[in-house]
């Protein structure tokens, strides 16, 4: 059956043509890049390669969604400006009218002249009677310039086959250069709308365009505190992550306990409209900080990059378009550990399993030996082999014990500013460098000029 699917969409791509469609270059987070995905708007941007129609029963979301049958049937339409080693989330819902008959939602992967590419096929298939959601997550390979988003129908047994709230959603290429992310650790500061609203105009007067603002457990008391900050925060432009971590939580025997908050966030957002959900999830788990780190190093080094690799995994079985982060130090590069069989420095591996990381390159000047930009290098470097960005963060706050150069507490704000723009300009053409990090909200306040 899968060679008459395959002539059908063929033929029709060729002779009927596909509606097509150009995102902007950097996708809003999440953003479905499906047009008319519901079929609210009947088949508008979807070209009929036959036999579907639009009805209004049965529906899974909304007042309306697509019929195919009782024949060969099905409908496409092409995503344009895609490249290869990107990560996508493809969900939808479908539903049939006998066990004997599937619905499938897919996608192809092709190149730019619209031939399909191997190992570029990918498809969510559904035969029971009522509506079920399903996901799955895939990354473009070598050659892909587009993507051909359908739905389908084989011949089978002459019934009907019904598919709803198709989403195709963009990952890792979420991540834009020119970030300037600050940490927000305060519950407080989330507390009531004069203190959102100060958050808000403090990160537009300083150019913050990324939030990793801490949740804990506090996104199930009081989610609709979170629901008014992240709104108004995208009204303004601004991308926000659900920060979280404990040190002890990367423990083998403990990951339960992180992977139970990230589900906690993907609730919060199936439960929140569009523009209250997160963009991303940022754990800070420091397992060098762990009293047993010096003699421990492998083990401990090992269970950290296997749940940045849950993490990711849950976020995705999940059907999840949020990225998945973490801050790491920059010595990281001299801790070399082995994990599924590979030796490397614990940096290569931990951006191996994440989306993208958070360097945490503590110092207060820029240029020389150990300072900012020589110790992003490396991160910067792999990142780029990898098609993933790299955060540089930076401290504010007059951390109790540590010489005073890991931070720019001393020095001030407009020092710090002078410094980062260094950075900014010595990594500008770096596709890897996405941006840098303040640490944080609290003290970035305090500065003085």
């Amino acid at each position: 059956m899968f060679k008459r699917a395959e002539a059908m969409m063929t033929l029709v791509f060729l002779v009927g043509g596909i509606v097509g469609f150009t995102p902007t270059e950097t996708r809003a987070a999440g953003a479905n890049l499906t047009i008319n995905p519901g079929f609210e708007q009947n088949l508008s941007g979807w070209s009929n390669w036959g036999g579907v129609s639009v009805v209004t029963s049965p529906v899974s979301g909304g007042a309306k969604a697509a019929r195919m049958g009782p024949g060969e049937s099905g409908a496409g339409q092409i995503v344009e400006g895609v490249g290869p080693n990107g990560s996508y989330v493809l969900s939808g819902s479908g539903a049939v009218s006998n066990s004997n008959e599937i619905a499938i939602i897919g996608v192809d992967l092709m190149d730019a002249n619209g031939a399909k590419l191997p190992n570029g096929k990918f498809e969510l298939r559904f035969n029971g009677g009522s509506y079920t959601k399903k996901s799955l997550a895939f990354t473009t390979v070598p050659g892909t310039a587009k993507i051909q988003i359908y739905i389908y129908k084989n011949p089978n047994a002459g019934g009907y086959a019904y598919t709803d709230d198709i989403s195709l959603s963009s990952v890792l290429n979420d991540l834009p250069n020119g970030v300037k992310a600050m940490w927000v650790w305060d519950l407080a500061d989330t507390a009531t709308a004069a203190k959102r609203g100060e958050m808000i105009n403090f990160s537009l007067t300083k150019g913050v365009n990324l939030l990793y603002l801490y949740t804990g457990n506090a996104l199930v008391t009081y989610p609709d505190r979170y629901r008014a900050l992240i709104a108004l925060a995208h009204a303004n432009g601004i991308r926000v992550e659900a920060l979280d971590g404990q040190s002890d939580w990367v423990r083998s025997a403990n990951h339960g306990y992180p992977l139970e908050r990230i589900r906690q966030v993907m609730s919060y957002n199936d439960a929140s409209a569009a523009n209250e959900r997160f963009d991303g999830i940022h754990h800070d788990n420091e397992p060098h900080t762990l009293p047993d780190w010096e003699t421990n190093k492998q083990s401990l080094g090992f269970d950290y990059v296997e749940l940045a690799r849950k993490s990711v995994g849950l976020l995705r079985s999940g059907g999840s378009p949020m990225t998945y982060s973490g801050d790491i130090p920059f010595w990281y590069e001299t801790v070399t550990i082995t994990y599924a069989g590979a030796a490397k420095e614990l940096y290569k591996h931990v951006l191996d399993a994440m989306d993208y990381v958070t360097l945490m390159d503590y110092r207060d000047y820029a240029e020389g030996a150990d300072g900012i930009i020589q110790n992003g290098a490396n991160e910067i470097a792999y990142g780029r082999t990898l098609g993933k960005k790299v955060v540089l963060g930076v401290e504010t706050y007059d951390v109790p014990g540590n010489p005073e150069y890991v931070t720019f507490y001393q020095e001030g704000e407009a020092f710090m500013n002078a410094e980062l723009a260094k950075v900014n300009a010595y990594y500008a053409a770096s596709p890897s460098y996405a941006g840098y990090a303040v640490h944080y909200y609290t003290t970035y306040k305090t500065m003085r000029p």
